[in-house]
C-alpha cells in the first residue's frame, strides 16, 4: 500500500515543478524528497520522471499519477470530515431550522448539549441529515422516506402590531391583504417568511433589520407596524431589548400566516433525539 505522504510529495511536486521548491513547501530536505520520489517510482513499479542533468521532469505516467493521487488525497480527506463528522454526530445534536421560531424555542431550552446552526437552512435538508452534517431539522413541512421521519412540533402564527391609532387596529383579525401598501417593519434573517410577505403583500414595502439592538430601537420610535409570532416572547433577545408595549396586536387570518414546524431526522437517530423533541413540543404548546 503506497503511504499517504509519497502521494502528498508528489502531488506537491507537480504543482511546483522542482525538487527545491516541493522541499521548501512541506518543509522537508532536497535529499528526502529525491528518496521519495524514486521510493514511489520502485514501488509502483513505472517510471515517473524524465532525468535530465540537473532537471527532473513528470513523465506523461508520472502526471497521471500526480492527477490520481491528488483525487486519492482529496477522498481520503472526505472520508476523514466524514467519520469526524459521524462522531460529532454521536455526543452532540446538530440541530438547525428553516425559520427563526424553532430556534428561539430550541434556544429558550438552554440545553448545553446541542449545537445550533445560527445560520438558516434553505435547501438540501434530506443530505444534510443523511450524511451526518445534522442531527435535526426544524422546519416547515415533513420529511418522509426509507432512512427520514418527521414529528410535529406546534404551529408559529403570525401576528402583525399596530400603533394604538391605526383603523386596522379596529378589525378582530387582520389579513395580509388589508396591509396592502403599507411600510412594515421585520427582523431578518426570517427564512421562507420572506417570501410570504412578498407574495402575499407585493404592494407593501417591508424594511428589514438584521440587528437586534437597532431593530428594537426602530420599532420604539416608530410608528410603523411590524410583525411578531406568539414564539416572540421566549425570544431572549427581544426579552432584553424589549418590545413595544403600547401596540394593538392583531393575529393573521391567512393560513399561510399559520405554519405547522416538524423536527425532521433519521430514523436510526429517533431514539437519541425524542426527549429533546419531546421538550420542544412541551415548551412550544404553552404558546401554540
Amino acid at each position: 500500500m503506497i503511504e499517504n505522504y509519497l502521494l502528498e510529495e508528489l502531488v506537491t511536486f507537480a504543482k511546483y515543478g522542482t525538487i527545491a521548491r516541493t522541499a521548501e513547501t512541506l518543509g522537508l530536505t532536497q535529499p528526502a524528497v529525491t528518496h521519495s520520489m524514486k521510493k514511489l517510482e520502485d514501488e509502483l513499479d513505472v517510471k515517473l520522471f524524465i532525468r535530465k542533468p540537473n532537471k527532473l521532469y513528470l513523465s506523461e505516467t508520472g502526471k497521471y499519477t500526480a492527477r490520481e493521487a491528488k483525487k486519492l488525497i482529496n477522498s481520503n480527506l472526505s472520508f476523514i470530515e466524514k467519520v469526524k463528522q459521524f462522531e460529532k454526530d454521536q455526543t452532540t445534536l446538530l440541530v438547525g431550522a428553516n425559520a427563526p421560531g424553532p430556534l428561539i424555542v430550541l434556544r429558550s431550552l438552554k440545553n448545553n448539549h446541542l449545537q445550533i446552526e445560527n445560520k438558516l437552512i434553505e435547501n438540501n435538508f434530506e443530505s444534510l441529515l443523511s450524511e451526518h452534517q445534522m442531527t435535526c431539522l426544524l422546519v416547515n413541512f415533513p420529511i418522509e422516506d426509507r432512512d427520514l421521519t418527521s414529528t410535529y412540533l406546534g404551529t408559529e402564527s403570525m401576528s402583525v402590531n399596530l400603533p394604538a391609532k391605526s383603523e386596522l387596529g379596529k378589525s378582530k383579525v387582520l389579513s395580509f391583504k388589508m396591509l396592502k401598501g403599507k411600510t412594515i417593519l421585520s427582523p431578518s434573517p426570517i427564512g421562507f417568511w420572506t417570501k410570504i410577505y412578498h407574495d402575499e403583500i407585493p404592494d407593501s414595502k417591508i424594511i428589514f433589520q438584521d440587528k437586534t439592538k437597532e431593530y428594537s430601537e426602530i420599532l420604539h420610535y416608530s410608528v410603523l407596524p411590524f410583525f411578531t409570532t406568539n414564539l416572540t416572547i421566549l425570544d431572549t433577545q427581544q426579552q432584553k431589548y424589549q418590545l413595544p408595549n403600547n401596540c394593538i396586536v392583531k393575529p393573521l387570518k391567512d393560513e399561510v400566516a399559520q405554519q405547522k414546524f416538524y423536527a425532521c431526522y433519521l430514523k436510526q437517530n429517533k431514539r437519541r433525539v425524542m426527549p429533546l423533541i419531546e421538550k420542544l413540543q412541551d415548551q412550544w404548546s404553552k404558546f401554540d
